[in-house]
C-alpha cells in the first residue's frame, strides 16, 4: 500500500485528508503518513489525527511515498509540485467518491476533486487543478494547469481557462467564455467576455478591477 503525504496542513490540507479517508473507506488505497508544512505548529488547536512530519524542503522521499499538494494558492502549488518532482516525488490525485466524473473527460495528474463536484462530457482538467465541492465543469470545457475552482462555481460548456486561474466562491462563466493565465475571478462574479491574462474580475457582469 502506498503512503500518502499531504503537502500543506492548512484548511485545504485538512479537508483533503478527510477526502482521502473517504476514498479509503470505499477501497483501501493509502496509509496516510502525514503532512509536510513549513510551520510545524500549523495544526495546533485543531482536531486532527494526522501530524506534521516535516517541512517541505527537509523531507526525504521514500520509495512508497505518494504526494498530493493541498495549497490553495495556484502559483505556490505549481512551484512546490515542480520542485518536489525534481527530487523524485510521485504525485497522485484525490477524487472524492461522491464526485461525478464523465467517462469521456480527461483528468491531468495530481488533481483534487472535492465531494459532489461534476466533471462533464469531454471536459479537460489540467495537472494540479483543485475543483471544490458542488462546482461543475460542463461539456467540452478546458481548464489549464493549477487552476483553483472554489465551492459552488459553474464553468459552463465550451469554456477555456488558462493556467493558474482562480475562481472565487459562487463565481461562474457563461458558455464559450475564454480567459487567460493567472486570472482572478472574485467571489460571486459572472464572466461574460474574454479576459486577458493577469486580470482581476469582479461583479455581475464581471468587470476588470485593480487593487
Amino acid at each position: 500500500m502506498k503512503k500518502l503525504i499531504l503537502i500543506g496542513a492548512g484548511g485545504c490540507g485538512r479537508e483533503v485528508l478527510q477526502w482521502a479517508k473517504d476514498v479509503n473507506k470505499v477501497e483501501p488505497r493509502w496509509e496516510i503518513k502525514g503532512f509536510l508544512d513549513d510551520n510545524p505548529n500549523s495544526i495546533d488547536g485543531k482536531i486532527c489525527d494526522v501530524s506534521v512530519i516535516s517541512s517541505v524542503d527537509a523531507y526525504t522521499i521514500e520509495e512508497d511515498d505518494e504526494f498530493v499538494c493541498c495549497i490553495g494558492n495556484s502559483a505556490v502549488r505549481e512551484r512546490i509540485v515542480k520542485a518536489m518532482k525534481e527530487k523524485g516525488a510521485h504525485f497522485t490525485s484525490v477524487i472524492h467518491p461522491t464526485a461525478v466524473i464523465a467517462d469521456s473527460c480527461r483528468l491531468g495528474e495530481s488533481v483534487i476533486i472535492y465531494p459532489f463536484a461534476l466533471i462533464s462530457d469531454n471536459a479537460v482538467i489540467g495537472d494540479g487543478c483543485i475543483i471544490n465541492m458542488y462546482s461543475s465543469v460542463a461539456h467540452d470545457s478546458v481548464l489549464g494547469e493549477y487552476c483553483t475552482i472554489s465551492a459552488h462555481c459553474d464553468v459552463t460548456g465550451v469554456c477555456a481557462l488558462g493556467n493558474r486561474v482562480f475562481m472565487g466562491t459562487t463565481s461562474n462563466m457563461v458558455p464559450g467564455t475564454k480567459i487567460g493565465d493567472d486570472v482572478y475571478i472574485c467571489a460571486g462574479a459572472t464572466v461574460m467576455t474574454r479576459v486577458r491574462s493577469g486580470k482581476k474580475m469582479m461583479g455581475n457582469p464581471a468587470k476588470m478591477v485593480t487593487f
